[in-house]
């Protein structure tokens, strides 16, 4: 059998039986009759019946549906179920809202174009981005005398976000994005003003077709008591509508799989147009460091609206928010760029770095009873273990001056990377695509960046399934669509490298299997949702072990010695697989493992009702696996 240490993404494997996570999106409210504003919000009941519409008048602080709109519905948790709801709950004020669009009519007023200008500061915190206060994008002036807003209705629950759309009075609709609470203050205002930032870096300097935004606040000390992200509304069908994934060779699934593959790569193409001066993430020249101030984002720019618009700052890569709410901002500072162009190998150690932060500030707590969960200490020191041994090989990882990778000057440029370029991101609207979503973009060398995670695949490849698999014919049907579909996975990321090879040629030794393989504990890092995936780290620095001596004769890694730059015992080593195996067993093994215990509201609800999700004394579910194996149909 083939055997990897990667993990397969996109997908969860519910009892064999593999189902793809898709966002909803609903396109119409029902029409409201009353001047006063009003919301609907769809909530999930049963696979039996359709969606309740929750109707309130948000202008009565005392209309019981009021909180409930803010609150998550859109799935249930088996474990911490309340807790983790109640961090997602989006409270904002609904007369925030309508004295945003007071102010937003009072800039109209006082402005006599929308020519490119410096975002303008309110009094209550929140910035305005004149130059999208346009009639196209939020219609004519309407009095202040009559409520701005016309309804708002609930459309999404996101993983970071809850998507509220604003119908206003004039007929146009909005975006409110409220982040939930699931990282710290500091965390969440550092990523929406750099957010914003690349959004308009996107809109104004690339022309891409992205949303416009037209005011935000990275605090809650606005008039809305909340973060916001206030945006254009774009209809129309999500890209993810035409993704299978799985589908069979022949000549229409490959045009059906690049009709999806081809618009996300030439949006990619375009990011990578730039190249800038230093690693870190955008933002707005006032929201860095007068230090950061100083320096240009990228030279050559000639059009004086722009050349003082954007700074590089510190970078909001994923891993120095999620899960670091124990840290203090200075702790995060110290380690999260922004880092010079000559220093790529900074970015890995700094990943590194706040991973080992993070465990001891956990650590002390413990062993202090200051804690507010119970940890497990000896789980703790060996992800310790695992990053210090991380730590000492990131430097060595790459050799940025190596002749031995084709174009290594293109590779190690900094460039701007959106990790979330997604089918389920992109708005295909009138034959033109629209992307939506940039949290965590940061810039860095291409060579750092994986794949879009529709199409990354870190399981064994598998290129003919008759030639590359001895006895597949013979096989059983259940065998068969094991390697099918690793040989599908493995088909659509190589349509994804022709489509680089055909766009920038200069980049795509990134495809290089030695690449991936060294910059795999990096990946790996990254991509962290539990404690236990210490153990993917790991396992990829010690698959680095065997091909030591060619990395360094190649000069591919930055060593000269042949010496692997960790020493593991036998002991260790055997320790570690066994580890693995029996957490991937646990994974395979364990319903909705992949989702964190996370299931769609509809389907907790059957599973509910049918007993096989039962509650305990602490408010936590457990699967009754012998329950939902009885009430399978008998084949």
């Amino acid at each position: 059998m083939l055997r990897s240490l990667g993990r397969v993404n996109g997908s969860i494997l519910i009892n064999g039986i593999k189902s793809h996570q898709s966002r909803s999106v609903l396109a119409s409210v029902s029409k409201i009759s009353s001047p006063k504003v009003q919301s609907v919000r769809f909530q999930s009941s049963n696979n039996n019946q359709p969606p309740q519409e929750i109707f309130t008048k948000l202008s009565d602080s005392k209309d019981p549906n009021r909180n409930q709109f803010f609150q998550y519905s859109w799935g249930s948790w088996l474990k911490n179920d309340k807790l983790e709801k109640l961090r997602r709950e989006t409270k904002f004020s609904i007369e925030g809202i309508s004295k945003l669009f007071q102010d937003i009519n009072s800039i109209r007023s006082s402005i006599s174009s929308t020519e490119i200008s410096k975002p303008k500061q309110l009094n209550d915190g929140t910035v305005i981005l004149n130059h999208n206060l346009s009639e196209e994008l939020i219609g004519e002036k309407v009095s202040n005398a009559v409520m701005p807003i016309k309804s708002i209705a609930s459309i999404h629950e996101g993983k970071h976000h809850r998507i509220y759309k604003l119908t206003l009075a004039n007929g146009k609709e909005l975006v409110l994005r409220i982040p939930y609470k699931l990282e710290s203050e500091f965390s969440i205002s550092q990523k929406i003003k750099s957010e914003v930032a690349t959004l308009d870096f996107l809109d104004l300097k690339l022309n891409l077709k992205v949303p416009k935004v037209i005011a935000y606040s990275d605090s809650k000390l606005n008039n809305l008591n909340s973060p916001f992200i206030l945006m254009e509304f774009i209809p129309g069908d999500l890209l993810m509508k035409k993704w299978n994934p799985l589908a069979a060779d022949s000549e229409q699934s490959e045009s059906d799989l690049k009709s999806v593959i081809t618009p996300i790569s030439e949006f990619q193409d375009k990011l990578l147009s730039i190249t800038f001066n230093k690693f870190g993430s955008l933002y707005f020249k006032n929201d860095v460091t007068p230090l950061q101030a100083n320096d240009l984002p990228y030279e050559g720019e000639t059009n004086p609206d722009l050349k003082d618009r954007w700074r590089i700052g510190s970078s909001i890569e994923k891993s120095f928010s999620k899960h670091k709410n124990l840290l203090s901002a200075k702790q995060i500072n110290e380690l999260n760029g922004p880092w010079d162009s000559d220093k790529p190998s900074e970015l890995i150690t700094s990943i590194a770095a706040i991973e080992l932060e993070n465990l001891k500030t956990r650590f002390s707590l413990s062993q202090a009873d200051s804690a507010k969960v119970v940890e497990n200490e000896d789980l703790i020191h060996k992800q310790i273990t695992a990053f210090e041994n991380f730590k000492t090989i990131s430097s060595k990882l790459f050799n940025s001056n190596s002749k031995s990778i084709m174009n290594v000057d293109e590779l190690f440029k900094p460039r701007l990377f959106a990790p979330d370029l997604d089918p389920l991101n992109v708005i295909e609207k009138d034959d033109e695509y629209y992307f939506i979503d940039f949290e965590y973009s940061t810039i860095k060398p291409f060579i750092f960046t994986n794949y879009p995670n529709f199409l990354t695949y870190n399981g064994a490849k598998i290129y003919d399934l008759e030639q590359d698999i001895p006895g597949y014919a013979e096989m059983d049907e259940v065998e068969k669509q094991q390697y099918q579909f690793m040989y599908y996975k493995t088909r659509n990321e190589r349509l994804w490298e022709l489509e680089l090879n055909s766009k920038r040629h200069d980049l795509i030794a990134i495809a290089s299997p030695h690449i991936k393989a060294l910059k795999g504990p990096y990946v790996q890092a990254l991509e962290l949702k539990t404690d236990k995936d210490y153990l993917y780290v790991e396992g990829s620095i010690i698959q680095l072990q065997a091909m030591w001596e060619a990395y360094v004769a190649n000069e591919l890694c930055n060593s000269s010695e042949n010496e692997f730059p960790i020493k593991y015992s036998a002991e260790y080593l055997d320790q570690h697989q066994t580890e693995l195996e029996e957490y991937q067993l646990e994974v395979v093994s364990s319903p909705f493992a992949a989702t964190g215990g996370w299931i769609p509201q509809d389907m907790f609800n059957t599973l509910k009702e049918s007993e096989i999700i039962v509650e305990d004394e602490f408010g936590n579910y457990t699967i009754e696996t012998e329950k939902a194996l009885a009430d399978e149909p008998k084949p």
